[in-house]
């Protein structure tokens, strides 16, 4: 009688010791697939965040077109020589030929075509990494266009109609996410 008790006891610690191992198993496996779950997942989330370094540039980029915008906006007496380069400026299109134009529009053009060659594609990677957007998606310099009040104001302030014929852009409006000057969406100043 002893003897059975003792392989009965013995075969019910061999029965725990398998199911033991089986949930050992198990819980390895399962903790794997979470480790890498974590990884997959944490690979995903520095793809679509920039660096410290790429938003250092990025900050860089973008505060050189607001060093643009405003020269654009001091320079509004050349109302009608500055629309091709608003125009260039927000759509990043074909350079304008602006061999009549005075002397200060020319050497904002020249830094212009500096910023979009150089620094453009740059904002162009970082924009698409933060939303899969490019540039000329966060700049609105609807010259030819029509007023929308949502996205333009009028520097009187009076209140114009949406639909409204743009006459002259005096400066962009702009939205540069993930950003430290520029992250707030910024109305374009118009004249209809």
């Amino acid at each position: 009688m002893e003897l059975k008790n003792k392989k009965s006891a013995w075969a019910a610690l061999a029965t725990l010791g398998v199911t033991a191992v089986a949930a050992g198993a198990t819980a390895v496996i399962k903790m794997r697939e979470k480790r890498r779950k974590r990884e997959e997942q944490k690979d995903t989330e520095q793809d679509s965040v920039l660096t410290a370094e790429q938003l250092m540039v990025y900050n860089e980029a973008v505060g050189t077109f607001l060093t643009l915008n405003k020269r654009i906006y001091e320079l509004r007496r050349f109302r009608k020589e500055l629309q091709p380069v608003v125009k260039w400026l927000a759509c990043n299109g074909e350079k304008p030929l602006l061999d009549d134009a005075p002397e200060e529009v020319a050497l904002l053009a020249k830094d212009i075509e500096r910023f979009l060659t150089i620094q453009v594609p740059f904002i162009n990677a970082c924009l698409n990494t933060v939303n899969g957007l490019q540039y000329s998606d966060h700049v609105r310099g609807a010259v030819g266009g029509t007023f929308d009040a949502t996205l333009d104001e009028e520097p009187t302030g009076a209140v114009i109609a949406d639909g409204t014929a743009i006459t002259y852009v005096l400066k962009l409006g702009y939205c540069f996410p993930g950003t430290h000057d520029a992250s707030e969406p910024v109305k374009s100043i118009v004249v209809v």
